[in-house]
């Protein structure tokens, strides 16, 4: 009888297992804790990948960042007191965080193979929210939205996959009401 119950439960656990390892990848926007030290390394005032840039140079301040033309300024006072690092990125099809992410690419294709990467190195744990700004429309295409979790101090990733219309659009970022990021991407069909 004690065997038959414990199989019972052996049974039952890896039933649970084996469905959220199939749940997970149906989950549209995925958090992915990287580490929970802060990068001293990484540039202080990384807050945008512009096109074309490389990984090499992707590290671009809020003062590069306002000269280019973009629907709303970030507050950079509140980009200092949370970030030390915060772009955008791709990760291509069967991609795995954060071995595959490809920093500062910003152009993607409308199949929803691509993913669209939120990355950043935090220097506290908070909560984050994002929207996505269609430029030609000047509107919201998906209304800023507040990620389900807290995000721990250190580095962090976020996927989705991008299924939106070809066209020019920012991601934004937000701690609480306050804007800490606006990133340029385009999709093409």
């Amino acid at each position: 009888m004690y065997n038959m119950d414990n199989k019972k439960k052996i049974l039952k656990n890896i039933f649970i297992i084996l469905l959220i390892i199939m749940l997970l990848p149906l989950i549209s926007c995925s958090i992915l804790k990287i580490s929970e030290r802060t990068n001293s390394t990484a540039p202080a005032t990384s807050t945008t990948i512009a096109e074309g840039t490389s990984e090499a140079n992707s590290a671009t301040s809020l003062n590069e960042q306002q000269s280019q033309t973009l629907s709303e300024k970030p507050d950079e006072a509140a980009f200092k007191e949370y970030f030390t690092e915060l772009g955008l990125g791709k990760l291509p099809e069967n991609g795995k965080l954060p071995l595959d992410l490809k920093k500062g690419d910003n152009i993607f294709v409308s199949n929803g193979r691509d993913q669209i990467v939120i990355y950043g190195n935090l220097l506290k744990d908070t909560k984050l929210s994002n929207a996505i700004y269609d430029v030609n429309a000047k509107k919201n295409i998906r209304e800023k939205t507040e990620f389900p979790m807290v995000i721990k101090k250190g580095g962090f990733a976020g996927s989705e996959p991008v299924n939106i219309p070809a066209g020019k659009y920012e991601y934004k970022i937000w701690v609480g009401d306050k804007l800490v990021g606006v990133f340029p991407f385009e999709v093409k069909p």
